[in-house]
């Protein structure tokens, strides 16, 4: 398989880079934040276990990555002319391709059923 890389590449893969440096320091920001102000009267919220599911959903979220870059490839792939044999990197791509893709199939599910349920 060959590619050959945009005009903008080197300016697209940057912003890529400052994007992802803020959307981690936010999220950094935002879970120190709740956890200062969470109290033990939000364990259970209208009967319904709201730390449970989160650390649940959490964790089904860590596994998914674990999982997905495991049985990610590492098949070197011939780009711009060269080719890129880094396992880390290909693997790491491949993890972030499925999990998304499983990520919006479950979103899709998830409305499909809260919809013919209620």
């Amino acid at each position: 398989m060959s590619f050959v890389s945009p005009f903008f590449a080197d300016l697209m893969l940057w912003l890529m880079y400052i994007a992802i440096s803020v959307a981690i320091a936010v999220t950094g920001v935002s879970v120190v934040k709740t956890l200062r102000m969470r109290t033990k009267e939000d364990e259970v919220v209208n009967g319904v276990p709201q730390t449970r599911i989160a650390w649940t959903t959490a964790g089904c979220f860590l596994l998914c990555l674990a999982v997905t870059w495991l049985l990610g490839s590492s098949q070197p792939l011939i780009t711009n002319g060269q080719l890129f044999t880094s396992t880390f990197w290909l693997k790491t791509t491949d993890m972030f391709i499925y999990t998304s893709v499983i990520l919006i199939i479950g979103c899709f599910v998830g409305v499909i059923v809260n919809r013919f349920r209620n």
